[in-house]
């Protein structure tokens, strides 16, 4: 059996302490890896991609097709890479874009956090061209390109998002899909080498979330962690983690602990997951029912000073997956009425949404609907799970004030083109504010309750 990892000098406190700080750190990276091993990693990935290469998603999701990430968004077409920025940075560059179409650009890194978005917002619809490299790169960008910008990680999520303005709208989405490039910046793109990243085997890990709640948890992060650099302001955090075993590539064997130490770092696990879930819990203060935190969004900006800050990490992580700053877009979720009870569409349910105004986005804005417990599409029979700014059909007030239906079946004709349609079940309303403007972001725009009326 291999020699205990821990320092013989901590405490059980100590340790537990270590244990809580470390997994707290590591979460978001598992999360990450377990995207990547089903993409990419995995043994025949269930959702296979090419590694340094774009997937180019034809159709917007439903709840029978990429309906695999809580809250999926059913706006834009994805394009999405992984991208291993080790042997050479990668070249990126976007088409331009008619006037009046919203698109954008973002990258996360290990850690699932945003560190680029780049688009309509703060560009412009021209095409542009950027350079991605991995945290050591010190060379020199050739004159084409308009930016470099250097990745905290050498493995990254990069995705790419071009409104959806209506249904006949694919053939032009598609074909400015394709005129994306990417490739390495040594030449054109060129099969990926296999990838040499230790691979912790999928029993250590639990759920949709790949979460490891086990001392073997070490074990994980070590295998996983080479794949981002160490942040020079974090050094002494991993001088800490050493003395529990925790090094990235180092070899660590949870059997060679004592049950004191195993118990030790359980307790930390067990306190982590709790702080998650207890946080998770209360977001911030509801507006009118309506909850957005966005003290989670954004980069290394959300750790910046901040006590708690890996824990806000770890939140993100599972509450907005690959969320990207709240000045890009804000998310805003519902899943109670205006009288706080618990939002159902069973037993013909019915729920009415007012607007004075048009939500306050400079981009687009929509409201979608996602089963309450999973967050994920629920199937309906009517096929439509969202309405948003691009559907001209639905009925306005002269002042522009806007009302939608919620309830499973269809409401009277007249309200037709502005029924939102909801499963026999709990649900929740997720509004997406693209671009938002300063009153979203300030926390002065109240949106208005959900009520029910039936």
């Amino acid at each position: 059996m291999s020699p205990s990892p821990i320092d013989p000098n901590l405490t059980d406190g100590e340790i537990s302490a270590l244990a809580e700080e470390a997994y707290l750190y590591a979460c978001p990276m598992l999360i990450a890896y377990g995207f990547f091993h089903r993409q990419i990693a995995g043994p025949a990935a269930p959702e296979r991609q090419a590694l340094n290469r774009f997937t180019h998603f034809r159709e917007l999701a439903s709840p029978a097709l990429n309906n695999t990430i809580p809250w999926v968004n059913t706006d834009t077409l994805y394009s999405a890479a992984w991208l291993d920025l080790r042997a050479e940075p990668f070249v990126l560059s976007n088409p331009a874009f008619e006037a009046h179409r919203f698109h954008d650009i973002q990258a996360n890194d290990w850690f699932t956090m945003c560190f680029l978005t780049r688009g309509t917002r703060d560009v412009g619809n021209g095409a542009r061209t950027y350079l991605i490299a991995g945290p050591d790169w010190t060379g020199a960008a050739p004159d084409f390109v308009d930016e470099v910008i250097v990745a905290e990680s050498w493995i990254i999520k990069l995705f790419a998002r071009v409104v959806v303005e209506n249904e006949q709208d694919a053939g032009a989405i598609h074909a400015l899909q394709d005129q994306y490039v990417l490739h390495p910046l040594s030449g054109e793109a060129r099969e990926a080498a296999p990838l040499d990243l230790p691979a912790p085997e999928r029993s250590l890990f639990v759920g949709p979330f790949y979460e490891c709640p086990t001392p073997a948890f070490i074990r994980a992060f070590n295998a996983i962690m080479p794949m981002a650099a160490i942040h020079p302001s974090e050094r002494e955090l991993f001088d800490r983690f050493a003395r529990i075993g925790a090094k990235p590539g180092a070899r660590f064997d949870e059997a060679a602990l004592s049950a004191q130490h195993q118990g030790a770092i359980q307790a930390g696990i067990d306190s982590a997951r709790e702080r998650i879930a207890a946080r998770l819990a209360r977001l911030g203060e509801p507006i009118n029912g309506w909850t957005y935190p966005l003290d989670l969004r954004g980069g290394r900006e959300v750790l910046a000073g901040s006590a708690d800050a890996f824990l806000r990490r770890a939140v993100l992580a599972k509450y907005a997956i690959w969320g990207p700053p709240a000045e890009e877009v804000v998310y805003m979720n519902c899943d109670v009425d205006a009288e706080g009870a618990p939002l159902n569409g069973a037993d013909g349910a019915a729920y009415r949404l007012h607007f004075d105004g048009p939500p306050p986005a400079k981009g687009f804005w929509s409201l979608t609907v996602y089963d309450s417990e999973t967050r994920l599409l629920a199937a309906h029979p009517s096929g439509r799970y969202k309405r948003g700014d691009r559907d001209r059909d639905m009925a306005r007030g002269a002042d522009g004030s806007l009302t939608l239906f919620l309830q499973h079946r269809a409401p009277a004709s007249e309200h037709h083109a502005n029924w939102l349609p909801v499963p026999e079940k709990g649900f929740q309303v997720v509004a997406r504010l693209y671009w938002p403007d300063p009153e979203v972001l300030s926390l002065a725009y109240k949106p208005p309750p959900i009520e029910r009326v039936r």
